[in-house]
């Protein structure tokens, strides 16, 4: 297959040694590359009772057929691993250049397991590989090894690392590249830092075959050049390259999908005249930091001037703000951006940390900790500074409250008792995402039912429907009205077909945020064709996706999945707001939704893929 080159590195850290594998043909016509390939070599080496910090734990960087292309997106990439949040299987995805790199590298993946006896990091180029001493690294901020692993290596290198937090198993740590794009949920960070891996460096000059490059470069060129005008033609407070994700506080606020006080309450006008819009970019003086070849240009490089909160670096994107703004009541944008650039360093993913802070806050509201537990800090609603100096505390794993917040909600909330549980706002181990189910019951169905990485927004998206004005008009879904966010009809197959795409182009691998400027499902499937040769079909595409989603299934069931867990979601989905948009909505009849949802899947009333069903998606060895 073209667009491909049929090959991993594998690194054994202990034994210090690494290996190039040819992977055939089928497991790409199967799986595509990135995160489905990922999942792949999870089910192929980790074994039931594989656990997220065992050096068994495979941790996989992946990239697809797009990489390479001169198109918009194509610089994504995969990673993967058991996470220690969900303990399951999961993946998740950044962006930069690393994964155009990795590709130019010669490879499709590198698949990383054992532990080494001291810090290390990885050197790739081209075919030289090498494992080096990182013991001098060690304890410094993601940002800080980073410049040293470049400064070491050179400036062709594009380097992933980790922070403190993944150093010290922070559970929802993270891991960056580039000093702007984070592999952000699941605490896959963490399972490096378990490694004794402090970072990746690639380099390479290689240029992976196409099909058809005429055919690819002229599908990229349509789709950058209609990316571009649909961008341009929108007003300045609504251009992704002028605001990035800020723009998204001017459209969700008015569906009522902002995580307001934990989730507890539908306004607060402060945040939302201060948070996000104009305001970000005049007042952190944003300016555009594309990912390599990308039109859409989301990130944002900051120039923020304060005494306290003062740094210059990566723009906070909406998940951030909202988690660490909204969802504890602080407005203060400085502080929000600045506390953002805390995490990033100590690689933390945002909406975790966000979700534990505000857990946190309320349970210093209801009494349940006190000054003596936070270091001395007051723990009330929009206290700026108490929120960045837990931050600094979560990172640096500090004894006590710190260390127990690094945990995540589900394991503190346990620890704490009280009553805590009730406003765990968690499922399976993993904070709910910035994106309010009371605005559209379809975000509480994909939170229930997500197999590729636990309750996940980036890795369902459903919710895009009314929140993004997304549509897969080629799969079926193609009009809405704005009434039915709050109806079930239709939702399990909606949900389950972004669920598909989801895994499709995260294995593709491509930048979803495309989507958000026009960029469709056809594009995706010329792009494909021209660069593997594959004749996809649409129902090809769609059974692809299918297939992987399929498969992360079964890696749920190996790892310990149950039934019940896809039930146990937080006791604050069925808590109303009494004003908003979204006033006296909870998603009633969510348990029934899952179980329709498991029936439009093809899977048992068990939530499990029927036999039938992977016998038609040739998945029937898989499920051994």
């Amino acid at each position: 297959m073209k667009g491909v080159w049929s090959k991993i590195l594998k690194v054994d850290l202990t034994a210090g040694t690494s290996v190039i594998e040819r992977v055939p043909d089928h497991v790409y016509e199967y799986f595509l590359g990135g995160a489905g390939l990922a999942a792949y070599y999870l089910w192929k080496e980790c074994p039931a009772g594989t656990t997220a910090f065992d050096p068994g734990n495979r941790l996989t960087f992946a990239v697809g057929p797009l990489q390479g292309l001169r198109q918009s997106g194509a610089a994504k990439w995969s990673a993967a691993a058991i996470s220690p949040s969900i303990n399951m299987n999961a993946d998740s995805g950044a962006t930069a250049a690393f994964g155009s790199v990795l590709k130019q590298a010669g490879l499709d993946a590198i698949v990383m397991h054992g532990r080494a006896n001291r810090p290390v990091y990885i050197v790739v180029d081209n075919d030289r590989v090498e494992i080096k001493d990182a013991s001098a690294l060690w304890g410094k901020d993601a940002y800080e090894a980073h410049d040293a692993i470049r400064a070491l290596e050179g400036d062709r290198f594009e380097v992933a690392t980790i922070g403190q937090a993944g150093e010290r198993l922070v559970r929802y740590a993270s891991i960056q590249t580039g000093k702007k794009s984070f592999v952000g949920r699941c605490g896959l960070g963490a399972v490096m830092g378990s490694k004794n891996l402090k970072g990746v460096a690639v380099t390479g000059n290689q240029v992976c075959p196409l099909h058809d490059q005429k055919a690819a470069d002229k599908a990229s060129t349509e789709a950058n050049a209609r990316m571009v005008a649909i961008d341009m033609s929108k007003p300045e407070e609504f251009r992704i390259k002028r605001l990035g994700t800020a723009m998204a506080t001017a459209l969700f606020a008015p569906q009522g999908n902002l995580p307001i006080k934990n989730y507890r309450e539908a306004d607060f006008p402060e945040g939302v005249a201060k948070l996000g819009g104009m305001p970000y970019v005049e007042q952190l003086n944003a300016e555009p930091w594309p990912c390599r070849g990308c039109v859409i240009q989301c990130h944002n490089h900051v120039t923020v001037e304060h005494e306290k909160y003062g740094y210059v670096g990566k723009g906070p994107e909406y998940e951030s703000f909202a988690m660490m703004g909204f969802n504890v009541m602080v407005d203060d944008m400085k502080a929000v951006a600045y506390a953002g650039e805390l995490a990033n360093k100590y690689c933390m993913d945002t909406i975790s940390l966000g979700g534990v802070l505000a857990w946190a806050f309320e349970s210093y509201e209801k009494g349940l900790i006190g000054k003596d537990d936070c270091y001395g800090l007051d723990l009330e609603w929009g206290n700026a500074d108490a929120m960045v100096e837990l931050t600094k505390k979560i990172g640096e794993r500090a004894e006590g409250l710190g260390h127990l917040l690094g945990e995540g909600t589900a394991i503190a909330s346990r620890t704490l008792g009280g009553g805590s549980q009730d406003w765990a706002v968690q499922m399976k181990g993993q904070e709910i995402a910035a994106h309010n189910w009371r605005a559209q019951y379809i975000s509480a169905l994909n939170y229930c039912t997500g197999v590729a990485a636990g309750p996940n927004h980036e890795r369902g998206n459903s919710q895009h429907i009314w929140v993004g004005h997304i549509l897969l008009p080629e799969w079926g879904i193609d009009h809405v009205e704005n009434e039915e966010r709050w109806s079930w009809d239709k939702a399990a197959d909606r949900n389950a077909k972004f669920h598909d795409y989801c895994n499709l182009i995260n294995s593709a691998v491509h930048c979803k945020f495309m989507e958000f400027r026009g960029y469709t499902l056809t594009d995706l499937q010329k792009t494909i064709n021209a660069a593997t040769g594959l004749d996809w079909s649409m129902d090809d595409m769609r059974r692809c996706g299918d297939r992987i989603t399929n498969l992360q299934k079964l890696l749920n069931m190996r790892y310990g999945w149950k039934k019940s867990d896809d039930f146990s979601y937080p006791k604050r989905f069925m808590e109303p707001v009494s004003t908003g948009p979204a006033a006296g909505r909870i998603p009633l009849g969510l348990d029934e939704a899952i179980l329709d949802y498991y029936r439009c899947r093809g899977w048992s009333s068990d939530g499990k893929p029927t036999p039938e069903t992977l016998h038609n998606l040739g998945l029937r060895e898989y499920a051994a």
